[in-house]
């Protein structure tokens, strides 16, 4: 009797064992269809919180601890949104580089008065365009707003009214008809047109007032406006041989240097427009006396915008500018470009907002040079 009871007794739990057994499968089951990644340290399990649609990420590390990963957009890389394509961006499109002189009076084939000046400010605003450095512009590092486009500002000759200080509460300041103070009064009315600008100057006195000069230049730098060089006397380089280019553009850096302790000098503009037949290489690269230089950039005086620094024909040793006038530029002066592009708006470049990527209408295509996208990539889209 007792071994028959032992023998129900071992039934009895074998049969309770394996009850418990299948309800820990049970339970357990819809985990086990969940844990679809396997990879990495441990299993990734995708949970929901009452009343969020937003999956989390749970991973398990080395130790057993759980740490909670945030969701990875789904978003592709690349893809354009349907609101960026409706903005059209070519970034393989034209840019202006604007060439101004004076601003003063009278208003004159080189001089802009500084009423012009700012209606030209509020002109572009309106249209879209956006102020961008001469050197983030010929290094391809556009980053404005989708939509909009850059305009390059230059200054040649630092002649005084690009500079000059007025007397305000017992400080200097630029003064406020001048081309840096009415940059920067824009720029508080408006801070997303940006503050950049290139002066081109030469030496001994640039902005005329010689008290002032360190002031003046150290000032520039301190805003984020670049300096450049205009030779050091105002020389018309293509009169001049190898030596007398070198010396130019070398004693320009070294006396500028003077004043601003390592300030960069990398682009030129050519005084009169006069390119060397000969030499021309000297414009880029040079050395005269202890004194190396390098431009990244040299600037015609010019009468068209320049294309886009991804463009095939993009020419650092050539870039043309547009007369920022509206006398005696026979239909090339800034106004007309501006006319130009609101008629023929698939020729303007137009940013797509993201620096990872060069965009444009697939018709661009042939036009682009890939090694000038670094580590930027490419992207079109149909007409």
């Amino acid at each position: 009797m007792k071994r028959i009871l032992q023998h129900k007794l071992h039934i009895l739990c074998l049969y309770f064992g394996l009850l418990l057994l299948c309800t820990s499968v049970s339970c357990h089951a819809p985990e086990l269809q969940e844990n679809k990644d396997l990879s990495g340290l441990g299993k990734t399990v995708q949970t929901q919180e009452p009343g969020n649609n937003h999956s989390e990420s749970k991973k398990s590390n080395e130790d057993g601890t759980v740490k909670t990963e945030k969701p990875v957009s789904e978003e592709k890389p690349g893809v354009m949104t349907a609101e960026l394509l409706d903005q059209k961006p070519n970034e393989l499109g034209e840019i202006m580089i604007l060439m101004y002189h004076e601003i003063g009076y009278l208003e004159a084939e080189w001089t802009r008065t500084p009423e012009n000046f700012r209606r030209d400010l509020e002109t572009l605003y309106e249209q879209g365009y956006r102020a961008v450095p001469l050197m983030d512009f010929v290094k391809g590092n556009i980053d404005i707003p989708a939509g909009t486009s850059p305009v390059v500002f230059t200054f040649d000759d630092g002649n005084k009214g690009n500079f000059y200080y007025e007397e305000n509460e017992s400080e200097l300041k630029p003064a406020s008809d001048c081309a840096v103070g009415i940059m920067e009064d824009f720029y508080q009315e408006k801070p997303d047109f940006g503050l950049a600008a290139t002066f081109f100057i030469y030496y001994p006195n640039p902005f005329r007032e010689s008290q002032h000069i360190e002031k003046k230049l150290n000032y520039l730098v301190s805003k984020g406006f670049e300096i450049g060089n205009h030779t050091h006397g105002h020389a018309d380089l293509s009169r001049l041989n190898s030596n007398e280019i070198q010396r130019e553009l070398a004693l320009h850096v070294q006396k500028t240097q003077e004043y601003v302790a390592k300030c960069e000098i990398n682009s030129l503009a050519l005084p009169y427009g006069s390119y060397p037949k000969k030499s021309s290489n000297f414009l880029l690269e040079g050395s005269f006396d202890g004194t190396a230089y390098k431009n990244e950039a040299v600037l015609l005086v010019g009468a068209n915008p320049s294309v886009s620094p991804f463009h095939e024909k993009f020419n650092v040793s050539r870039l043309p500018r547009i007369r920022a006038s509206e006398m005696k530029t026979e239909g090339v002066g800034l106004y007309d470009w501006l006319d130009y592009f609101q008629r023929h708006p698939d020729k303007r470049y137009v940013s797509d907002g993201d620096p990872r990527y060069v965009t444009a209408p697939k018709s661009h295509s042939n036009f682009l040079n890939e090694p000038a996208l670094g580590e930027k990539k490419a992207r079109f889209y149909p007409d």
